[in-house]
């Protein structure tokens, strides 16, 4: 039995992934902020899979305390690491943006995942496998305006991601990263700071793609052969061109 971490598990993609590696037979370990909904979903899930191994880890992923959280609940080994934690805080430009948004962006996006990566990968590599999904962005590739900041922490974590393939090649570790445009979550409302009409706004007149799409995106990945690799898997929803082209129906 494989044991599987995955950060942002109580919403959105997170939640997917739970659902989607509980059927492949992994433990579980579940990191979110908010203890009621991961209770909630471990109940879901206990009712579907009863024999389920699942820890819960009530944290922010920057706390600092979370690596010895992670340490003990895994004993050390962790073979699949969802990065999945992530988060875009307004659509100002840089000049009227507030300083505690932008870094919390950094903190959240980019230090955060570095730090998962950092506390995880050492065990993989005595244990001599594992598999690492960072949740990247089309925002990594392409900027916009009004998404600096956020563009620029997925470029981070793209960049991060290519490096961390080349540094772990021929040692049995997959690195992968898969990079959506618009998926219908918490994130908007997240962004525009709980205001619910913008953020149904952003996905209307269009069909978005689903946290379960990504997450069956996820489990192909993790599902294949030990020699293949998907290296990234970048989707957009149909009405989608790119980050700023979007086709709406009247």
């Amino acid at each position: 039995m494989k044991k599987a971490l995955i950060t942002g598990a109580s919403s959105g993609i997170g939640r997917s992934m739970s659902f989607s590696l509980a059927s492949m037979g992994h433990e579980l370990i579940l990191v979110a902020r908010r203890l009621q909904r991961l209770e909630e979903l471990k109940k879901e899930l206990l009712s579907l899979y009863p024999h389920l191994k699942i820890k819960l880890i009530d944290s922010d992923v920057n706390s600092p305390d979370l690596g010895k959280r992670i340490a003990e609940a895994s004993n050390e080994k962790i073979d699949v690491l969802i990065n999945n934690a992530g988060l875009a805080l307004g659509k100002d430009f840089v000049q009227d943006s507030q300083w505690s948004d932008l870094e919390m962006m950094i903190q959240t996006n980019i230090m955060a995942n570095f730090k998962l990566v950092h506390l995880v990968l050492p065990w993989m590599l005595k244990h001599g496998e594992g598999d690492i999904i960072n949740l990247c962005s089309v925002a990594g590739h392409h900027s916009y305006q009004g998404g600096a900041v956020y563009c620029a922490t997925k470029h981070a974590v793209h960049s991060f991601t290519q490096a961390l393939r080349e540094e772990t090649c021929g040692k049995n570790i997959r690195i992968m990263q898969i990079s959506p445009g618009m998926v219908e979550t918490e994130f908007s409302l997240t962004r525009f700071k709980g205001d619910q009409t913008t953020a149904e706004n952003v996905y209307a007149g269009m069909k978005a793609l689903s946290a379960d799409d990504i997450a069956d995106m996820m489990q192909f990945m993790l599902s294949r052969p030990r020699h293949v690799v998907i290296d990234e898997i970048i989707t957009m929803p149909m009405a989608q061109g790119s980050p700023t082209k979007v086709v709406r129906s009247n």
